[in-house]
């Protein structure tokens, strides 16, 4: 029942990082990747992880419908359906913990098949980790980022609890206006 999952996330992940490589080309990027990485530490889960161009999500879900056609008509694996709506419901919730501030790692037999801090890296270098769900094909396409562990904590990237905005983003938001207060002193 439910054999065929990892089958399907290494070839959605196939079709995805090569789909998501192309969306950082030039003269693409900035009519449809751009928007999504205005946030350098996404934070807000599956509210970021959608805020994407409608192109790229359409293309994105498409791709869970492309994984599962190769994987029963090409590769002739019988997927039962509960075997399908996991497969998209443990995806969403992988695409969500990629756009938090959790660090989530599952790691089996000594392998890493998901950590969240492979996109983090992503949103801070977009040269590497195009993978969304695992990490193989950036092994096998050179494009593979390790997370650096000194960077762990980024106190700007950290959430206000107040505003729910990272911290870096307040201040920012506040320097002008406490600038033109002390300006106002001065005089």
């Amino acid at each position: 029942l439910l054999l065929p999952l990892p089958v399907l996330y290494i070839v959605y992940d196939f079709f995805y990082t090569i789909m998501h490589w192309a969306l950082h080309i030039k003269a693409v990027y900035g009519y449809i990747h751009k928007h999504h990485h205005h946030q350098k530490a996404p934070s807000r889960g599956n509210q970021d992880a959608i805020n994407v161009h409608p192109v790229e999500f359409f293309l994105g879900e498409y791709n869970h419908l492309l994984a599962l056609y190769v994987c029963s008509h090409i590769l002739d694996i019988q997927i039962h359906f509960v075997c399908s709506l996991l497969f998209v419901s443990i995806g969403g919730v992988c695409a969500g913990l990629n756009h938090t501030r959790h660090d989530v790692s599952i790691t089996v037999w000594g392998v890493t098949l998901f950590d969240s801090k492979a996109h983090d890296v992503h949103h801070r270098i977009p040269q590497s980790n195009y993978g969304q769900y695992i990490i193989f094909w950036d092994y096998i396409f050179g494009t593979f980022r390790p997370y650096n562990p000194q960077d762990r904590v980024n106190p700007s990237a950290q959430l206000d609890p107040q505003t729910g905005k990272t911290v870096g983003y307040v201040e920012q938001q506040h320097q002008p206006q406490n600038k033109q207060v002390s300006a106002a002193k001065d005089e």
